[in-house]
């Protein structure tokens, strides 16, 4: 029985998997929980897990950076979060931000520069509203000493023709917002319980957002409009992580990726049916949101494989290349094992 720990969020597609109810053959998974940005900074710099999730476009660009000593990693074709929080971009009322063409020329916070999230606000604004990265002046929320941007090194090598700002330790992109020091900004919530010791990597600084006369959402209907937009432009809803294992693993054990790979389909699988099994537990009546989101979204929002996500990966591989994030685009065969590459 091979013993691996596997760094992971909570997530509820992944869950049969974390509660045993899954199991892969001839693997013993130990399960260490973290938050998203713990995490991923716990992989970039300590690289302490077997198996981990991870951003996805950080992914990209350690495999483009790595060397002898570090990131050397293979990834799984599991793609089991969205990249949504973007959708919650606020703005600040005063600064004339009403539909995502105005955020050109505007100072913008995010949490993490290379997050996968902020990747997608910006392939999508690009692709939908013709705002290009070079057009917005882009403030980085954590410190560089506990950003994932400053392990990847973009304070020395900065993507070309962006403006990006690092945040002082004095600063927090809430209480810049509502001052209006910036002009709109996502990521305005208090640090993630589940970040013990890891408290000020997403910094809060104490303002209220929710209810606020000087901050707004830019999408108050969640966002659905414009991911239905994307959606139908491109035929998918962009993803955020996904599943790596190191190498050194894989080298010894190379059956171990289509077995962790299945066991994700399979846990998947077993989400979705306690899912509408759940459903049962308190509607009076059968709902018919499946149905409503299929015919939206299709029949599997979380899709798995290399052949269901190829034009997925060509969008994010592309889009990071062009922006800088990445010297080459980054091709298939390079992202994931052999064993995997006709999922």
């Amino acid at each position: 029985m091979l013993k691996l720990t596997f760094g992971a969020t909570r997530n509820p597609r992944l869950q049969p998997m974390m509660d045993g109810s899954v199991k892969p053959q001839n693997i013993e998974l130990q399960f260490v929980i973290a938050s998203p940005p713990e995490l991923f900074f716990r992989n970039l710099k300590y690289n302490e897990f077997d198996v981990f999730e991870m951003s996805l476009s950080e992914y990209l660009i350690t495999k483009d950076r790595r060397d002898a000593s570090r990131w050397r990693w293979s990834g799984l074709p599991v793609f089991f979060s969205k990249a949504s929080i973007w959708l919650t971009l606020s703005a600040n009322t005063e600064a004339q931000i009403h539909s995502p063409k105005d955020l050109v020329g505007k100072r913008v916070g995010v949490p993490d520069y290379p997050m996968t999230a902020a990747l997608w606000m910006r392939i999508v604004l690009q692709e939908l509203y013709g705002v290009r990265p070079q057009d917005i002046r882009w403030y980085n929320g954590r410190l560089k000493e506990l950003s994932h941007s400053g392990i990847l090194e973009l304070d020395k090598n900065p993507p070309r023709g962006i403006s990006l700002t690092w945040l002082a330790q004095n600063q927090a992109m809430d209480v810049m917002l509502e001052k209006g020091e910036l002009d709109a900004a996502f990521g305005l919530r208090p640090g993630d319980p589940e970040a013990k010791t890891f408290t000020q990597i997403n910094r809060y600084g104490g303002a209220v957002v929710q209810g606020n006369p000087k901050i707004r959402r830019l999408f108050p209907d969640g966002g659905r409009q414009i991911t239905t937009d994307y959606y139908n432009r491109v035929g998918f809803v962009p993803p955020s992580h996904m599943i790596v294992v190191q190498e050194r693993i894989l080298r010894d054990n190379p059956w171990v990726a289509l077995e962790l790979y299945k066991a994700c389909q399979r846990s998947k699988d077993l989400a979705y049916e306690r899912a509408r099994q759940m459903q049962s537990t308190y509607l009076l009546f059968e709902g018919n949101d499946y149905a409503r989101q299929a015919a939206l979204f299709g029949p599997d929002p979380y899709p798995l494989g290399i052949q269901m996500n190829k034009h997925m990966l060509a969008i994010i591989s592309r889009s990071s290349f062009e922006e800088g994030l990445l010297k080459k685009e980054a091709k298939i065969e390079e992202l994931f094992p052999s064993s995997l590459w006709d999922t």
